[in-house]
């Protein structure tokens, strides 16, 4: 397995557009950043007054979502570059494992490289470490799901452009499903909330949103925000707990289609089933175990 993952590894890194992908991250947030100060009405990201709660919600609302949109944008990619077409004949549980892993970690890594713009944010004050911890909690949920789907898609299709295409079209109804049903002025139920829940964009503001502003000339953008992917939602729900758990599952489901197309014909019974049912197992036992930690949602 080590031996493999190394291969793995060294052929994703290889590729130029794994240098441009760790550029085209920082100049994204960097951009973000700007576009933040200018919208705050200042000239530049120095003149940005120290502890103010407007300006520090607004800086950090907007780096997030960047972020997880970039996130949601890359990890297909990655995970369609990782996919080699002349060597799919050694395509086996081993090789589908280890190729997760390497797009998981390249990702996570671009992830890593934001972490001196939100180093910025406890300048501003009324932002807590946990507020920000769930959040990137969130994005990296978010690019494992991203990048689970992509590599399963890329596998059972085994044609890049359709997987990938295939992939986007996953990703547009998800946020798309999200946003219709948040705006339709429903009644916050649990099938509601649950909808809600995964829109990634309303999962990620769920931790910073309690304490958005409730007034002055920021907050009003910050509420269209949230109406725009809460709804009739409190803003108070947790909705990034579901988010979590609801994604770990969703994982698993698409770790076990891709495990099971690329198994030689006829197929059998093998130690990772015997594995991966016992992950699987653990998993839903935690979330029985746990259930008051998200279901606290519901109403």
């Amino acid at each position: 397995m080590r031996a493999v993952l190394r291969e793995e590894w060294q052929r994703l890194i290889r590729r130029r557009r794994i240098v441009l992908l760790f550029i085209s991250t920082v100049l994204v947030m960097l951009l973000t950043a700007q576009g933040t100060g200018q919208l705050a009405g200042m000239t530049t990201l120095a003149a940005l007054p120290l502890l103010n709660a407007q300006i520090g919600r607004l800086f950090a609302t907007s780096l997030c979502l960047a972020l997880q949109g970039w996130v949601m944008l890359l990890s297909p990619l990655l995970a369609v570059s990782a996919y080699t077409v002349g060597v799919q004949s050694k395509m086996n549980l081993t090789v589908l494992l280890a190729r997760l892993l390497v797009v998981w970690a390249v990702i996570i890594l671009a992830i890593v490289l934001t972490l001196p713009f939100f180093s910025l944010l406890p300048i501003f004050g009324s932002l807590s470490l946990p507020e920000i911890g769930w959040a990137f909690a969130v994005i990296v949920v978010t690019a494992l799901l991203s990048g689970a789907y992509g590599v399963c898609l890329v596998t059972v299709m085994r044609n890049p452009p359709a997987a990938l295409f295939l992939v986007y079209s996953v990703l547009v109804m998800w946020l798309v499903a999200g946003v219709l049903i948040a705006v339709r002025d429903t009644p916050p139920t649990s099938p509601v909330i649950v909808a809600v829940a995964f829109n990634p964009f309303a999962a990620l503001l769920a931790p910073l949103a309690p304490a958005f502003p409730p007034d002055g000339p920021i907050a009003a953008d910050l509420q269209n925000l949230l109406r725009l992917t809460h709804g009739l939602v409190d803003r108070s729900t947790p909705l990034y707990r579901l988010y979590i758990t609801g994604s770990g599952l969703l994982i698993l489901v698409l770790i076990g289609i891709a495990s099971f197309a690329v198994r030689p014909q006829p197929r059998r019974w093998q130690r990772f089933d015997t594995l991966f049912s016992i992950v699987c197992a653990i998993y839903l036992v935690a979330l029985g175990m746990g259930r008051e930690w998200w279901s606290v949602a519901f109403p």
